[in-house]
């Protein structure tokens, strides 16, 4: 079982990283397989900033040295400003600088090995050196006055608690002990006490007596990052009050006041380089200013950043196939009692799969939505969840006759049903992440769990008393095990500092005789021994060496059936070689036959300025053949579509978009939804791969209605997390598992997550590079110096707390993000979350039928209550947004569309509102100052582009694909009659909006009172 590698950089680890970022120009040998490796290796841009952003500083005695920590990497500087050099590895990933009392060290939290540590850098050399190791996080380094310790805050016993190392020996001890948070220490001059924050003030502990003195009271506005000043006499700290942060300086026991004039002070301690003088960074800049009067003086800098950026062929696309291929998108498989049969959703349908041959038949034959199918012990029934009602609810079949019941029908969805060992009674989710029992026959169902986030599907014990299932606990995918009678629960480790893969289909799934859990851990198989209330009763065991998901059992608890890279496989629960079942199901991508013209009154061609009036769209199978001035008349048996009072342009690109975050929730309407708003393409930024395999699939067969999908599976994260879909790495052998299961599922992206080391980020750009796939993350640099290829967000979560890329206090890119987005050929998506505050623009967009229909009910009750936020009428939730926030938001996508970048639209979706967000963000866009047409393509032509399909998507042009929205109005002129959706083309074929809500509500006879209803375009067969 490997592990993150810990320590000192080695040599090795230095030679790797410069091999990473060398230049190289090379092209592959005459003759070599272009889909061996498409990466041609890189281009160098050198960037050279005068500002920074979240940019902490500190200096030796006197100020005469720098040290700065400028975009997550450390720079040395002259005291009185100049050049910045950098200092020591680029992937040290360094925080909270602090500089030794010798001037000869600095001390930083360091992400390098997977867990932030307290490292050590020599100013002299910049080797590293790791003072601290463990499954912990260890923050906030401050030195003793002496330089023998330094003092820090962890939660090694849990809540955070500030310890102290001796810097020689790497013994550290814990200072305090309460259960409160404790956090960024700071030490007093003469080594007695150690101040740090705690419940919004700063307090100090006398390390000799325990004694505990509060120095800074508790007042209005959030207080952070203490320094005390070398007399002992005072602190300086940061203060946040109506969204400016400022520095001030207190008397130990006295009035605070406010020292300079900057508004906007980064997040970390100044230094005080004199008896009065303060060093500190804010608003872009470094300065210095004195603690008395406030008069403050500028360092000037200038650092360079050399970006190596990747240049490589992406993968091939075949959009006008109809060949046949196996089928890899099999999602939930379940291994009958007997050992026989195997039942698993693909292809939009459930099948069963006789083990021993390749004749799979369908289970169902509709275009309703299942999932989660699951046997009953004795293997006559089958329970799955489906929205044929409606809603998600869960049903139960019987396998010899085929009658079927409807067993739940709960307001919201049903989904992850588990028979109880007697069949008597099934467990069951809904969307809001409750564990529910139900009778078999029907009922009332009782809550057996609280909401817990996106757990794991239950599982029952051998003497149905105890349900199990994974949820986060302590940043881990763990166990949680639910007394089903007493409603109590206990959470167990699969082993210690480890997860469960993903929390979905990877377990635990508990053995038939009660002995056993069996799961996926670092993205093998493994078998745990459990007692017969699932406490563990020896350590796990591995089974499996490839990529494996979704365990299940065999009635007689000897077999287990997984998925291996899209193949079903069988092995011993004793392991031993495994065995391969031939599933037999294939399918054909669906191409239409028809000759279609479409008489469009305006078109938007995606590249001009303008709109074209009275233009034929001719198009033949998939494929747009002609755009040319309306002739009037067309060859006999040609498809006339009669667009003439409509704009037809191309559909619409969400760039980032989680499609299978809520699909269990959302069922059929989700790829209507999107379909009904413009949307013809998604592109996932994390989703549980083998749904997103089974969503393009089922899609590209014809099977389910939706959008185009590009896909990534789980994103690649560290050890600690919290998304259902992360799916945490270890090392580099689990990294070569995910790379073996992306090539076989046919990812499209790679993406990284918040604290997945910056050396594993680059490897896995270089190795995406050579399956022509990109790799994008939340991170700008060193992201973009080593071959990531966009960032997600104006600024995302981090591991950090706070985005390098804009001030969280008051939402700023300053002039180093700007000119490294700018220059570096670094896109970046918008989600603008904010832009739901725009939904006071346009009140009745929340009473559209495509919301009435198509919206799940507790995501209408979201979009109205976002609605009276803007309005003012109601509370605002966590991710609701302001209008001033909005525009802030924009007024920093412009200052990179200025500086030469690249913008790219993209929500976030479904976690902000689903499908209406795409139109809020390029609402807002152009409300607050970006022309229509930049506007537009961001969500068209640069979005194909990003997708690395721009020959085939983006723009209405002859060879194109044939997908292409239709509504009333003009959105050069008014953006909002882009939500005017009257039908679309996905790759030649049309929905009307009117039959895209028919399943679940049909669209009312009235009108309805929204501007964005409006009937469909005329089709007829022209005979002229």
């Amino acid at each position: 079982m490997g592990r993150r590698s810990r320590g000192r950089f080695t040599a090795a680890s230095v030679a790797s990283v410069a091999a990473l970022l060398t230049v190289t120009t090379a092209t592959p040998a005459s003759g070599a397989n272009p889909t061996a490796d498409r990466s041609h290796g890189s281009k160098t841009i050198k960037v050279t900033v005068t500002e920074g952003t979240s940019m902490a500083v500190t200096a030796t005695s006197g100020g005469e040295t720098i040290v700065m920590d400028l975009q997550g990497r450390l720079h040395t500087l002259a005291g009185s400003g100049g050049t910045a050099h950098a200092l020591g590895d680029p992937f040290l990933d360094p925080f909270w600088p602090r500089l030794s009392p010798d001037g000869r060290d600095v001390a930083v939290q360091s992400f390098a090995d997977g867990m932030f540590h307290i490292w050590t850098v020599s100013l002299k050399t910049g080797a590293a050196k790791q003072i601290t190791s463990g499954e912990y996080d260890d923050l906030q380094p401050a030195w003793s006055p002496d330089g023998s310790k330094i003092a820090f805050s962890s939660d090694r016993q849990g809540g955070a608690d500030i310890w102290t190392v001796d810097v020689a020996t790497g013994r550290v001890n814990r200072v305090t002990t309460a259960t409160t948070q404790e956090s960024q220490p700071t030490w007093s001059p003469d080594g007695k006490s150690i101040a740090y924050v705690r419940d919004n003030t700063v307090e100090s502990v006398d390390l000799a007596t325990g004694a505990l003195t509060t120095l800074v009271p508790n007042r209005t506005g959030a207080l952070a990052a203490p320094s005390w000043s070398p007399d002992g006499g005072r602190i300086a700290f940061l203060r946040t009050e109506s969204g400016a942060r400022r520095l001030k300086v207190a008397a130990t026991s006295g009035q605070e006041t406010a020292v300079g004039d900057l508004t906007d002070v980064f997040p970390f301690p100044p230094s005080w380089i004199s008896a009065d003088e303060l060093l500190y960074a804010g608003n872009g800049k470094i300065v210095v200013s004195k603690a008395a009067t406030g008069e403050t003086r500028q360092v000037p800098f200038s650092a360079t950043f050399t970006l190596n950026r990747p240049v490589y062929d992406r993968k091939d696309y075949d959009f006008d196939s109809s060949r046949r291929r196996p089928v890899r998108g099999i999602v939930g498989p379940a291994l009958s009692p007997d050992g026989r049969t195997v039942l698993y959703k693909a292809l939009n349908d459930l099948w069963v799969q006789p083990v021993n041959s390749g004749h799979a038949k369908k289970l169902t034959d509709d275009s309703f939505y299942e999932i989660d199918p699951v046997w009953s012990r004795d293997g006559k029934k089958i329970a799955y969840a489906s929205d044929k009602a409606g809603t998600m609810d869960i049903w139960v079949r019987d396998v010899a006759g085929g009658q079927e019941r409807r067993v739940t029908s709960l307001a919201g969805a049903e989904i992850a049903p588990a028979w109880s060992p007697d069949g008597k009674r099934l467990a069951f989710q809904d969307q809001g992440g409750k564990t529910y029992v139900v009778a078999a026959d029907g009922g009332a169902p009782a809550e057996v769990l609280g909401t817990r986030s996106a757990p794991g599907r239950p599982s029952w014990s051998a003497d149905g008393r105890t349900l199990a299932l994974a949820v986060t606990a302590a940043s881990r995918n763990q166990i949680e095990l639910v007394d089903v009678e007493a409603r109590t629960s206990k959470v167990v480790e699969t082993a210690p500092w480890r997860s469960i893969s993903v929390r979905g289909d990877d377990g635990p799934a508990w053995s038939p005789d009660g002995k056993w859990f069996a799961f996926i851990m670092e993205t093998t198989l493994w078998v745990l021994p459990v007692n017969p209330d699932g406490t563990p009763a020896g350590p796990a065991r591995q089974l499996t060496r490839k990529p494996s998901d979704a365990p299940s059992w065999s009635g007689d608890s000897k077999t287990l059936l997984y998925l291996e890279n899209g193949e079903l496989r069988t092995i011993s629960r004793d392991g031993g070689s495994s065995r391969a079942i031939q599933t037999g199901v294939s399918y054909s991508p669906e191409q239409p036959k028809d000759r279609v013209v479409i008489h469009a009154g305006r078109l938007w061609d995606g590249k001009s300025d303008s709109l074209r009036r009275d233009v034929d769209v001719t198009i033949v199978r998939n494929r747009i053949v002609d755009v040319r001035p309306h002739r009037g008349q067309h060859p006999r048996g040609w498809k006339v579509i009669d667009a003439s009072d409509q704009t037809v342009m191309p559909g619409l690109i969400d760039i980032h978009y989680h499609q299978q975050l809520q699909s269990k929730f959302y069922g059929d309407r989700q790829g209507r939804l999107l379909l009904s708003y413009g949307i013809t393409t998604t592109r996932s930024t994390g989703d549980q791969a083998y749904r997103a395999v089974e969503d393009r699939e089922a899609a590209q067969a014809g099977a389910r209605i939706g959008p185009r999908h590009f896909l990534t599976g789980e994103m690649l994260e560290g050890t600690r997390f919290s998304w259902e879909f992360s799916r945490p790495v270890m090392n580099e052998r689990q990294l070569d598992l995910e790379f073996s299961r992306a090539k076989a599922l046919d990812f499209d992206l790679m993406k990284t997550y918040m604290r997945f080391p910056h050396r594993l980020q680059a490897e896995v750009a270089e190795r995406g590079h050579r399956l022509g796939v990109p790799t994008t993350s939340h991170y700008l640099n060193p992201g973009i110096a080593f071959g990531v290829d966009m960032q997600e967000h104006l600024s995302g979560p981090s591991r950090w707390g706070f985005s390098f890329s804009r001030n969280a206090s008051q939402g700023v890119m300053y002039d180093d993000v700007v000119k490294l987005l700018g220059q570096g050929g670094f896109p970046l998506s918008t989600t603008i979350f904010a832009s739901s505050a725009l939904l006071a623009d346009d009140p009745a967009m929340v009473e559209d039928p495509r919301i009435k229909a198509l919206y799940t009910g507790w995501e209408q009750d979201n979009i109205v209550a976002e609605l009276k936020c803007a309005q003012g009428t109601g509370p605002c939730g966590f991710l609701a947004g302001s209008a001033a926030g909005a525009k802030l938001a924009v007024e920093q996508l412009k200052k990179v569309l200025a500086a030469g970048g690249t913008v790219l639209a993209g929500t976030d979706g479904p976690i902000d509102n689903p499908a209406v967000s795409l139109h809020m963000n390029l609402r807002t866009m152009v409300k607050y100052g970006i022309s229509p047409v930049k506007t537009l393509q961001s969500a068209t032509l640069l979005n194909a582009r990003a997708l690395g399909i721009e020959r085939d998507l983006g723009s209405v042009e002859r060879g194109k694909l044939a997908d292409l929205m239709f509504i009333d109005g003009d959105p050069l002129a008014d953006i909002s009659t882009l939500a005017n959706v009257r039908g679309v083309m996905t790759n030649g074929t049309v929905h009307y909006v009117t039959d895209l809500l028919k399943p679940f509500s049909g669209m009312p006879a009235a009108a309805s009172p929204s501007k964005l209803a409006a009937p469909e375009p005329s089709e007829e067969h022209h005979t002229h």
